[in-house]
C-alpha cells in the first residue's frame, strides 16, 4: 500500500536489533518487497510523511521483522546457474569477443575470393587494429584519393593559403558526393601539383605514389594509408572541418552507397568508394573507406584488385567487387549478410 504523497520515492529504513546489526531496508513509494517491508511500510504511512531515513531500537515492535531482515540479509547472493559462455574465436587484441567472431566471418568470407584484398579495421576508443590480406601492399587507389584532395584543399583554406570561391565549394560537394571526376580534375587544376604527395604523408599516407601523371587520378597507396587517412580525418582534423567531411561522408549519392555503407543505417556510416578498369573492363578496382558506429567509432579500409575476374566488356567485375566489400562491412557492423547494393559503375 503506497503511502500519500511518496509515490516514486526511495524510502530507507535502517534497523537495529540485539545483535547490533544495522540492516537497511529499501522501498519504493511504500511498496513492501518483503514481508518486513510491508510493516515498514505500513509504519512509514501516518499523519506526516516519514523521514528518509528511520533508526527503530531494539525494543521496537518491529524487532521480530527486523530479526526476520538481518537473517535475510545475512544470506548469499544467488550465483547464477548459467557460466559465461568462452569466447571461442580466435583472438584479436583489443576487440570484444563478438567482434573477433565477426572478424574470424569475414576471414572465413574472403577465403577463395578471386583477386587480392588488403582489409584495416580500427577500433577508435581501444585503440585496437585488425589488418588482413594485402593490408600494406599498393593498389590504385581511384577515386578515394579524392578524400585526401578534400582533407588537404580544406586544411590550405582554412590556414589562408588558398581561397575558395563558391564554385570552388560546389565542386568540392560534387567530388565528394557523386565522387564526381571533372570536379575533382578543376579543382586539383587549380590547387595541386607534384608537392600533394608529400603534404599526404602528414594523414598517414606515407605509401602513397603517382603512377605516371601528376594527377590524383594516377596514385597508388596501401588499405594502410587509407586507414591511416580517415582516422586523421576523424582524429586530427579541426573540429569544423571533421564535422564539415563527416556530414558529406554520410549523405553520399546512390552511386556510392556500398563498401562501408554496408555497415546499416542504424550504424550512421560514412564512406568515399573508389572504382577503376581498364579500357576493356577486363580488370576491376573496388575501394571503400569510412566509418561505422556512435562517434564514429569503428574506421574501415579495403582496397580490392579483383585481377580480370568477371566477363569482359561487363560490369561484372564492379558488382562482384563492391558487393564483397559492401557484405565485409555488414559482417563486421551487423554480424549478417545484407542485400546486394544497386550501385552501377560510370565510366
Amino acid at each position: 500500500m503506497a503511502c500519500p504523497g511518496l509515490s516514486g520515492r526511495r524510502i530507507e529504513y535502517f534497523l537495529r536489533v540485539n545483535t547490533g546489526t544495522r540492516v537497511k531496508l529499501v522501498t519504493r513509494g511504500g511498496i513492501a518487497l518483503t514481508g518486513a517491508f510491508v510493516m515498514l511500510a505500513a509504519a512509514g504511512c501516518g499523519g506526516s510523511s516519514p523521514a528518509a531515513t528511520s533508526t527503530l531500537g531494539a525494543g521496537s515492535s518491529l524487532a521480530a521483522a527486523a530479526a526476520q531482515a538481518a537473517t535475510h540479509a545475512a544470506q548469499p547472493s544467488p550465483t547464477p546457474d548459467a557460466k559465461p559462455r568462452p569466447c571461442t574465436a580466435p583472438y584479436v587484441r583489443g576487440f570484444s569477443c563478438a567482434m573477433r567472431e565477426r572478424i574470424a566471418q569475414v576471414e572465413k568470407y574472403l577465403a577463395g575470393a578471386p583477386g587480392e584484398i588488403g582489409v584495416v579495421l580500427r577500433d577508435r576508443k581501444t585503440g585496437a587494429v585488425w589488418r588482413a590480406g594485402h593490408a600494406y601492399s599498393q593498389f590504385p587507389a581511384a577515386s578515394t584519393m579524392k578524400l585526401a584532395v578534400a582533407t588537404d584543399l580544406l586544411l590550405r583554406q582554412q590556414e589562408g593559403q588558398i581561397h575558395f570561391s563558391g564554385y570552388d565549394w560546389s565542386l568540392m560537394y560534387n567530388m565528394l558526393h557523386e565522387s564526381d571526376d571533372n570536379a575533382a580534375n578543376a579543382l586539383w587544376a587549380k590547387y595541386e601539383s607534384s608537392s600533394f604527395r608529400y603534404r599526404i604523408r602528414h594523414f598517414g599516407m606515407t605509401g602513397a605514389s603517382f603512377s605516371g601523371e601528376i594527377n590524383w587520378g594516377f596514385m597508388y597507396c596501401t588499405p594502410a594509408d587509407l586507414g591511416n587517412l580517415i582516422d586523421y580525418v576523424l582524429t586530427r582534423l579541426p573540429a569544423r572541418l571533421r564535422t564539415y567531411l563527416v556530414t558529406e561522408l554520410q549523405h553520399v549519392a546512390p552511386i556510392q552507397r556500398w563498401g562501408v555503407w554496408g555497415a546499416g543505417a542504424a550504424n550512421h556510416p560514412g564512406n568515399k568508394d573508389g572504382w577503376e578498369d581498364d579500357e576493356n573492363q577486363t580488370l576491376w578496382i573496388t575501394n571503400t573507406v569510412g566509418f561505422s558506429g556512435a562517434g564514429q567509432r569503428y574506421t574501415l579500409a579495403i582496397m580490392y584488385d579483383l585481377e580480370g575476374y568477371g566477363a569482359a566488356g561487363t560490369s561484372q567485375g564492379f558488382d562482384y567487387g563492391s558487393n564483397r566489400l559492401t557484405q565485409v562491412a555488414s559482417l563486421l557492423f551487423q554480424g549478417r549478410y545484407t542485400s546486394h547494393p544497386t550501385a552501377v559503375a560510370t565510366p
